[in-house]
Protein backbone atom coordinates (compact mmCIF):
# COMPACT_ATOMS: atom_id res chain seq x y z
CA UNK A 1 0.00 0.00 0.00
CA UNK A 2 1.26 3.48 -0.87
CA UNK A 3 0.97 6.38 1.94
CA UNK A 4 -1.95 7.51 0.25
CA UNK A 5 -3.87 4.49 0.66
CA UNK A 6 -2.60 4.34 4.11
CA UNK A 7 -3.88 7.81 4.67
CA UNK A 8 -7.53 7.25 2.86
CA UNK A 9 -8.04 3.80 5.16
CA UNK A 10 -7.50 6.33 8.12
CA UNK A 11 -9.73 9.03 7.33
CA UNK A 12 -12.48 6.27 6.83
CA UNK A 13 -11.57 4.72 9.98
CA UNK A 14 -11.83 7.99 12.02
CA UNK A 15 -14.85 9.34 10.32
CA UNK A 16 -16.19 5.82 11.67
CA UNK A 17 -15.84 7.18 14.90
CA UNK A 18 -15.86 11.15 14.97
CA UNK A 19 -17.11 11.80 18.68
CA UNK A 20 -14.24 9.62 19.98
CA UNK A 21 -11.88 10.93 17.78
CA UNK A 22 -12.87 14.48 18.74
CA UNK A 23 -12.91 14.01 22.33
CA UNK A 24 -9.23 12.11 22.54
CA UNK A 25 -8.00 15.28 19.91
CA UNK A 26 -9.46 17.72 22.82
CA UNK A 27 -7.83 15.54 25.59
CA UNK A 28 -4.52 16.03 23.55
CA UNK A 29 -5.17 19.38 22.78
CA UNK A 30 -6.14 20.49 26.82
CA UNK A 31 -2.98 18.41 27.82
CA UNK A 32 -0.60 20.40 25.69
CA UNK A 33 -2.22 23.67 26.24
CA UNK A 34 -1.98 23.21 29.95
CA UNK A 35 2.42 22.11 29.26
CA UNK A 36 2.91 25.65 27.41
CA UNK A 37 0.91 27.49 29.82
CA UNK A 38 2.23 26.46 32.64
CA UNK A 39 5.68 26.58 31.35
CA UNK A 40 5.11 30.03 29.46
CA UNK A 41 4.88 31.72 33.32
CA UNK A 42 8.32 30.55 34.09
CA UNK A 43 9.52 31.52 30.66
CA UNK A 44 7.80 35.50 30.85
CA UNK A 45 8.95 35.91 34.50
CA UNK A 46 12.79 34.91 33.62
CA UNK A 47 12.40 37.06 30.20
CA UNK A 48 11.32 39.80 32.30
CA UNK A 49 13.62 39.71 35.57
CA UNK A 50 16.63 38.02 34.22
CA UNK A 51 17.13 37.14 30.59
CA UNK A 52 17.65 41.35 29.68
CA UNK A 53 19.47 41.69 32.50
CA UNK A 54 22.52 39.11 31.68
CA UNK A 55 22.02 40.46 27.51
CA UNK A 56 22.51 44.25 29.12
CA UNK A 57 26.16 46.26 29.13
CA UNK A 58 25.53 45.72 33.10
CA UNK A 59 26.60 42.48 33.08
CA UNK A 60 30.47 43.43 31.71
CA UNK A 61 30.70 45.91 34.23
CA UNK A 62 33.49 45.15 37.14
CA UNK A 63 33.84 47.60 40.30
CA UNK A 64 37.06 47.95 41.27
CA UNK A 65 36.83 49.57 45.20
CA UNK A 66 40.43 49.29 45.94
CA UNK A 67 44.28 47.93 45.75
CA UNK A 68 45.90 45.23 48.46
CA UNK A 69 48.04 48.61 49.07
CA UNK A 70 46.44 50.00 52.02
CA UNK A 71 48.03 53.21 52.00
CA UNK A 72 46.82 54.31 48.77
CA UNK A 73 44.05 56.25 49.12
CA UNK A 74 42.25 56.13 45.45
CA UNK A 75 42.72 55.59 42.16
CA UNK A 76 45.57 57.04 40.22
CA UNK A 77 45.98 57.84 36.16
CA UNK A 78 48.91 55.05 36.82
CA UNK A 79 46.16 52.97 37.83
CA UNK A 80 43.80 53.73 34.34
CA UNK A 81 46.54 53.38 32.05
CA UNK A 82 47.31 49.39 33.38
CA UNK A 83 43.80 48.50 34.15
CA UNK A 84 42.99 50.15 30.43
CA UNK A 85 46.12 47.42 28.85
CA UNK A 86 44.42 44.22 30.47
CA UNK A 87 43.35 42.10 27.90
CA UNK A 88 39.49 42.15 26.74
CA UNK A 89 38.96 45.66 28.58
CA UNK A 90 36.90 47.78 26.55
CA UNK A 91 36.37 50.43 28.77
CA UNK A 92 37.90 52.02 32.03
CA UNK A 93 35.36 54.44 33.93
CA UNK A 94 37.02 56.66 36.38
CA UNK A 95 34.98 58.85 38.53
CA UNK A 96 35.33 61.96 40.99
CA UNK A 97 33.05 62.45 43.30
CA UNK A 98 31.96 66.35 44.04
CA UNK A 99 31.07 67.61 48.02
CA UNK A 100 27.76 68.81 48.90
CA UNK A 101 26.22 70.42 45.53
CA UNK A 102 23.02 72.05 44.99
CA UNK A 103 21.62 73.29 41.69
CA UNK A 104 20.02 76.30 41.29
CA UNK A 105 17.55 77.87 38.43
CA UNK A 106 15.16 80.69 38.58
CA UNK A 107 14.04 80.37 41.52
CA UNK A 108 14.01 76.63 42.07
CA UNK A 109 16.64 74.32 43.71
CA UNK A 110 17.78 70.66 43.39
CA UNK A 111 19.24 70.18 47.03
CA UNK A 112 22.13 67.69 47.23
CA UNK A 113 21.46 65.40 43.60
CA UNK A 114 24.55 62.66 43.56
CA UNK A 115 26.93 64.50 41.62
CA UNK A 116 30.27 62.83 39.87
CA UNK A 117 32.69 64.79 37.93
CA UNK A 118 33.97 61.87 34.69
CA UNK A 119 35.74 61.62 31.39
CA UNK A 120 32.86 61.67 28.98
CA UNK A 121 35.11 59.83 26.53
CA UNK A 122 35.24 57.02 28.55
CA UNK A 123 31.79 57.75 29.23
CA UNK A 124 30.93 56.61 25.51
CA UNK A 125 32.83 53.78 25.52
CA UNK A 126 31.28 52.68 28.65
CA UNK A 127 27.23 53.01 27.11
CA UNK A 128 26.20 56.06 28.12
CA UNK A 129 22.41 56.37 26.86
CA UNK A 130 21.27 59.31 26.77
CA UNK A 131 17.22 60.61 26.31
CA UNK A 132 17.93 63.95 24.43
CA UNK A 133 20.88 66.52 24.40
CA UNK A 134 24.40 65.66 23.65
CA UNK A 135 27.92 64.41 25.75
CA UNK A 136 29.53 67.44 26.97
CA UNK A 137 32.24 68.89 24.80
CA UNK A 138 33.21 72.15 27.14
CA UNK A 139 34.11 72.66 30.37
CA UNK A 140 31.05 74.15 31.85
CA UNK A 141 28.96 71.63 30.14
CA UNK A 142 26.97 69.14 32.53
CA UNK A 143 24.33 65.77 31.79
CA UNK A 144 21.64 65.15 34.21
CA UNK A 145 19.64 62.20 35.25
CA UNK A 146 16.40 62.24 33.67
CA UNK A 147 14.39 62.80 36.71
CA UNK A 148 16.39 65.61 37.49
CA UNK A 149 13.86 68.29 37.08
CA UNK A 150 11.42 66.27 39.26
CA UNK A 151 13.75 67.73 42.52
CA UNK A 152 13.58 70.96 41.08
CA UNK A 153 11.61 72.60 44.05
CA UNK A 154 10.43 75.98 44.41
CA UNK A 155 12.81 78.21 46.84
CA UNK A 156 10.54 79.75 50.04
CA UNK A 157 8.49 76.98 50.14
CA UNK A 158 8.10 75.21 53.81
CA UNK A 159 9.12 71.22 53.66
CA UNK A 160 5.84 69.98 55.03
CA UNK A 161 4.68 72.00 52.21
CA UNK A 162 6.73 70.82 49.45
CA UNK A 163 7.05 67.31 49.72
CA UNK A 164 3.94 64.91 49.01
CA UNK A 165 4.12 61.62 51.32
CA UNK A 166 6.71 59.67 48.95
CA UNK A 167 9.17 61.99 49.35
CA UNK A 168 8.70 63.65 45.77
CA UNK A 169 8.12 67.03 45.46
CA UNK A 170 4.39 68.47 45.24
CA UNK A 171 3.77 69.49 41.32
CA UNK A 172 2.61 72.42 41.60
CA UNK A 173 6.16 73.64 43.47
CA UNK A 174 7.79 71.78 40.70
CA UNK A 175 9.75 73.17 38.07
CA UNK A 176 7.89 73.28 34.81
CA UNK A 177 9.93 74.23 31.54
CA UNK A 178 12.19 72.20 30.12
CA UNK A 179 15.67 71.62 31.28
CA UNK A 180 17.75 70.75 28.61
CA UNK A 181 20.23 73.64 27.23
CA UNK A 182 19.18 75.91 30.67
CA UNK A 183 22.17 77.54 32.23
CA UNK A 184 22.05 76.75 35.75
CA UNK A 185 24.09 77.76 38.25
CA UNK A 186 26.01 74.82 40.48
CA UNK A 187 26.91 75.74 44.08
CA UNK A 188 29.17 73.44 45.84
CA UNK A 189 30.22 73.42 49.61
CA UNK A 190 33.05 71.59 51.35
CA UNK A 191 33.13 71.08 55.42
CA UNK A 192 36.63 70.96 56.40
CA UNK A 193 37.82 68.60 58.87
CA UNK A 194 39.38 71.06 61.47
CA UNK A 195 35.64 72.29 62.07
CA UNK A 196 36.66 76.02 60.32
CA UNK A 197 33.63 77.79 58.51
CA UNK A 198 32.37 75.65 55.32
CA UNK A 199 34.00 77.09 52.15
CA UNK A 200 31.35 77.58 48.87
CA UNK A 201 32.31 77.63 45.42
CA UNK A 202 29.85 78.33 42.50
CA UNK A 203 29.64 78.02 38.74
CA UNK A 204 27.25 78.69 35.85
CA UNK A 205 27.35 75.54 34.04
CA UNK A 206 24.38 74.57 31.08
CA UNK A 207 22.67 71.39 30.74
CA UNK A 208 23.44 70.19 27.28
CA UNK A 209 22.57 66.41 27.71
CA UNK A 210 19.97 64.32 29.47
CA UNK A 211 20.16 60.50 30.30
CA UNK A 212 17.74 57.63 29.25
CA UNK A 213 14.94 56.85 31.42
CA UNK A 214 16.15 53.37 33.38
CA UNK A 215 14.26 50.41 32.32
CA UNK A 216 12.01 50.28 36.26
CA UNK A 217 9.75 52.72 36.51
CA UNK A 218 9.57 52.88 40.26
CA UNK A 219 13.82 53.34 40.04
CA UNK A 220 14.31 58.00 40.77
CA UNK A 221 17.70 58.78 39.79
CA UNK A 222 18.56 62.18 40.85
CA UNK A 223 21.94 62.44 39.70
CA UNK A 224 24.57 65.09 37.48
CA UNK A 225 27.69 64.31 35.74
CA UNK A 226 30.52 67.27 35.17
CA UNK A 227 33.67 67.25 33.28
CA UNK A 228 37.02 66.29 35.33
CA UNK A 229 37.92 70.08 34.54
CA UNK A 230 35.24 71.74 35.96
CA UNK A 231 35.87 69.35 39.32
CA UNK A 232 39.58 70.68 39.07
CA UNK A 233 38.02 74.04 38.77
CA UNK A 234 35.99 74.09 41.83
CA UNK A 235 38.35 72.22 43.60
CA UNK A 236 40.81 74.80 43.06
CA UNK A 237 38.23 77.67 44.46
CA UNK A 238 37.70 75.70 47.44
CA UNK A 239 41.41 74.87 48.12
CA UNK A 240 40.60 70.99 48.22
CA UNK A 241 43.91 68.74 47.80
CA UNK A 242 42.65 65.39 49.06
CA UNK A 243 41.80 64.67 45.40
CA UNK A 244 45.06 64.93 44.13
CA UNK A 245 48.62 63.48 44.04
CA UNK A 246 51.01 65.73 45.48
CA UNK A 247 52.37 65.85 41.94
CA UNK A 248 48.59 67.44 41.13
CA UNK A 249 47.27 64.21 39.37
CA UNK A 250 44.17 63.32 40.01
CA UNK A 251 42.82 60.52 42.35
CA UNK A 252 39.64 58.59 41.74
CA UNK A 253 37.18 57.57 44.39
CA UNK A 254 35.64 55.23 41.87
CA UNK A 255 36.68 52.73 39.14
CA UNK A 256 34.63 50.60 36.95
CA UNK A 257 36.02 48.69 34.18
CA UNK A 258 34.03 47.40 31.17
CA UNK A 259 34.66 43.83 29.45
CA UNK A 260 34.57 43.40 25.81
CA UNK A 261 31.82 40.49 26.58
CA UNK A 262 30.63 38.50 29.45
CA UNK A 263 32.97 35.40 28.84
CA UNK A 264 35.56 37.88 29.28
CA UNK A 265 34.61 39.03 32.81
CA UNK A 266 36.16 35.77 34.68
CA UNK A 267 39.51 36.15 32.99
CA UNK A 268 39.39 40.16 33.79
CA UNK A 269 38.47 39.46 37.44
CA UNK A 270 41.95 36.62 37.69
CA UNK A 271 43.71 39.40 36.47
CA UNK A 272 42.88 41.92 38.56
CA UNK A 273 43.39 39.91 41.10
CA UNK A 274 46.82 38.57 40.44
CA UNK A 275 47.28 42.88 39.77
CA UNK A 276 46.32 43.48 43.14
CA UNK A 277 42.91 45.11 42.84
CA UNK A 278 40.08 44.43 44.45
CA UNK A 279 37.09 44.31 42.58
CA UNK A 280 33.38 42.32 42.26
CA UNK A 281 31.25 41.66 39.03
CA UNK A 282 27.28 40.73 39.74
CA UNK A 283 27.68 38.30 37.21
CA UNK A 284 28.27 35.07 38.56
CA UNK A 285 25.60 35.93 40.57
CA UNK A 286 23.12 36.50 37.85
CA UNK A 287 23.80 34.05 36.52
CA UNK A 288 23.08 31.45 39.53
CA UNK A 289 19.83 33.38 39.45
CA UNK A 290 19.59 32.47 35.84
CA UNK A 291 20.39 28.62 36.38
CA UNK A 292 17.30 28.68 39.46
CA UNK A 293 14.73 30.06 36.54
CA UNK A 294 15.79 27.24 33.95
CA UNK A 295 15.96 24.89 36.87
CA UNK A 296 12.29 25.79 37.34
CA UNK A 297 11.24 25.92 33.98
CA UNK A 298 12.11 22.04 33.11
CA UNK A 299 10.42 21.75 36.60
CA UNK A 300 7.34 23.70 34.75
CA UNK A 301 7.59 21.67 31.31
CA UNK A 302 7.87 18.17 33.58
CA UNK A 303 4.68 19.26 35.10
CA UNK A 304 3.00 19.76 32.25
CA UNK A 305 4.03 16.63 30.85
CA UNK A 306 1.88 14.54 33.55
CA UNK A 307 -0.99 16.34 31.71
CA UNK A 308 -0.02 14.78 28.33
CA UNK A 309 0.70 11.46 29.52
CA UNK A 310 -2.96 11.73 31.26
CA UNK A 311 -4.16 12.35 27.87
CA UNK A 312 -2.39 9.81 26.48
CA UNK A 313 -4.42 6.83 28.63
CA UNK A 314 -7.77 8.46 26.34
CA UNK A 315 -5.57 7.66 22.72
CA UNK A 316 -4.30 4.22 24.02
CA UNK A 317 -7.98 3.83 25.01
CA UNK A 318 -9.52 4.94 21.55
CA UNK A 319 -6.79 3.01 19.52
CA UNK A 320 -7.73 -0.24 21.56
CA UNK A 321 -11.00 0.22 20.68
CA UNK A 322 -10.13 0.99 17.00
CA UNK A 323 -8.43 -2.32 16.96
CA UNK A 324 -11.47 -4.36 18.65
CA UNK A 325 -13.94 -2.81 16.66
CA UNK A 326 -12.06 -3.10 13.00
CA UNK A 327 -10.24 -6.77 13.35
CA UNK A 328 -12.82 -7.95 10.55
CA UNK A 329 -10.69 -5.17 8.65
CA UNK A 330 -7.72 -6.27 9.60
CA UNK A 331 -8.75 -9.68 9.07
CA UNK A 332 -9.54 -9.17 5.23
CA UNK A 333 -6.43 -6.94 4.82
CA UNK A 334 -4.11 -9.85 6.37
CA UNK A 335 -6.02 -12.61 4.15
CA UNK A 336 -5.21 -11.06 1.05
CA UNK A 337 -1.65 -10.90 1.87
CA UNK A 338 -1.02 -7.41 3.79
CA UNK A 339 2.07 -7.26 5.53
CA UNK A 340 1.67 -6.85 9.27
CA UNK A 341 4.26 -4.26 9.28
CA UNK A 342 1.53 -1.86 6.79
CA UNK A 343 -1.13 -2.74 9.71
CA UNK A 344 0.83 -1.43 12.13
CA UNK A 345 1.94 1.77 10.09
CA UNK A 346 -1.80 2.69 9.53
CA UNK A 347 -2.75 2.71 13.29
CA UNK A 348 0.42 4.72 14.22
CA UNK A 349 -0.54 6.96 11.44
CA UNK A 350 -3.58 7.04 13.13
CA UNK A 351 -2.45 8.02 16.81
CA UNK A 352 0.34 10.32 15.75
CA UNK A 353 -2.16 12.38 13.51
CA UNK A 354 -4.47 12.52 16.88
CA UNK A 355 -1.15 13.47 19.02
CA UNK A 356 -0.05 16.37 16.43
CA UNK A 357 -3.47 17.75 15.86
CA UNK A 358 -4.10 17.93 19.42
CA UNK A 359 -0.45 19.42 19.89
CA UNK A 360 -1.20 22.06 17.23
CA UNK A 361 -4.23 22.78 18.17
CA UNK A 362 -3.53 23.45 21.98
CA UNK A 363 0.14 25.17 20.75
CA UNK A 364 -2.58 27.85 19.47
CA UNK A 365 -4.92 28.01 22.28
CA UNK A 366 -1.89 27.91 24.74
CA UNK A 367 -0.44 31.33 22.72
CA UNK A 368 -4.06 33.23 22.86
CA UNK A 369 -4.12 32.66 26.42
CA UNK A 370 -0.80 34.05 26.61
CA UNK A 371 -1.97 36.98 25.19
CA UNK A 372 -4.90 37.21 27.17
CA UNK A 373 -3.05 36.72 30.63
CA UNK A 374 -0.15 39.48 29.46
CA UNK A 375 -2.65 41.89 28.28
CA UNK A 376 -5.60 41.54 30.97
CA UNK A 377 -3.73 40.17 34.27
CA UNK A 378 -1.62 43.53 34.75
CA UNK A 379 -4.60 45.55 34.16
CA UNK A 380 -6.24 43.29 37.19
CA UNK A 381 -3.10 43.98 39.36
CA UNK A 382 -3.00 47.40 38.76
CA UNK A 383 -7.12 47.70 40.32
CA UNK A 384 -6.79 45.03 43.27
CA UNK A 385 -3.19 46.80 44.14
CA UNK A 386 -4.23 50.67 43.38
CA UNK A 387 -0.85 50.60 41.85
CA UNK A 388 0.92 50.96 38.48
CA UNK A 389 2.42 47.89 37.16
CA UNK A 390 5.90 48.11 35.02
CA UNK A 391 5.44 47.91 31.15
CA UNK A 392 8.42 45.74 31.03
CA UNK A 393 6.46 42.78 32.94
CA UNK A 394 5.74 39.65 30.92
CA UNK A 395 3.77 37.58 32.99
CA UNK A 396 3.86 34.78 30.00
CA UNK A 397 5.90 33.86 27.38
CA UNK A 398 5.85 31.09 24.71
CA UNK A 399 9.47 31.31 22.71
CA UNK A 400 9.48 28.98 19.90
CA UNK A 401 11.75 26.63 21.69
CA UNK A 402 8.98 25.92 24.15
CA UNK A 403 6.37 25.56 21.58
CA UNK A 404 8.83 22.91 19.46
CA UNK A 405 9.76 21.25 23.21
CA UNK A 406 5.74 20.92 23.98
CA UNK A 407 4.75 19.35 20.01
CA UNK A 408 7.70 17.06 20.33
CA UNK A 409 6.20 15.67 23.44
CA UNK A 410 2.51 15.25 22.81
CA UNK A 411 3.97 13.35 19.60
CA UNK A 412 6.32 11.08 21.36
CA UNK A 413 3.62 9.79 24.04
CA UNK A 414 0.91 9.85 21.47
CA UNK A 415 2.94 7.44 19.30
CA UNK A 416 3.94 4.97 22.06
CA UNK A 417 0.30 5.15 23.45
CA UNK A 418 -0.44 3.88 20.06
CA UNK A 419 2.11 1.26 19.24
CA UNK A 420 1.00 -1.20 21.24
CA UNK A 421 -2.41 -1.67 20.08
CA UNK A 422 -1.00 -1.27 17.16
CA UNK A 423 1.12 -4.15 17.66
CA UNK A 424 -2.21 -6.01 18.97
CA UNK A 425 -3.35 -5.27 15.63
CA UNK A 426 -0.76 -7.66 13.50
CA UNK A 427 -1.62 -10.51 15.98
CA UNK A 428 -5.03 -10.62 15.26
CA UNK A 429 -5.80 -13.60 14.27
CA UNK A 430 -7.14 -13.88 10.65
CA UNK A 431 -9.85 -16.98 11.15
CA UNK A 432 -11.38 -15.54 14.20
CA UNK A 433 -11.64 -12.04 12.35
CA UNK A 434 -12.92 -13.27 9.34
CA UNK A 435 -15.88 -15.63 11.45
CA UNK A 436 -16.56 -12.74 13.56
CA UNK A 437 -17.35 -10.91 10.09
CA UNK A 438 -19.75 -13.90 9.01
Amino acid sequence: MTFKDKWRFVQQNMKKNKVRVFMTILAAAMGSCFLIVLASVGFGLHDSLIKDELESRAVTKIDIYGTSDEDQLGFTTKNISELKQIENVDAVRQIQSLDETNFHLDGYTNEMPSSIAVDFENEKQAGIELGSGRLPEKKNEIVVSSDFAKFLGKDGVEEKDKFAEDGTIKSKHLYKEEVLNKEIELEVSTFPEDGSEPRTATEKVQIVGIEAAPANEYIYTNSVKTTLELKRTLDEALHVTDSYTEQGDPLFDQVEVYASNAESVETILKSLDEKGYLAYSNLEELKNINILFNVAKAGLIIVGTIAVLIASIGIYNTMTMAVTERAPDIGIMKAIGANPKTIKQIFLMESTFIGLAGALIGTAVAYLISFLVNAGVPMILEQIFEEEIPATLQLSSIPFLLAAISITICLVVTILSGSRPAKQATNVDVLRALRREI
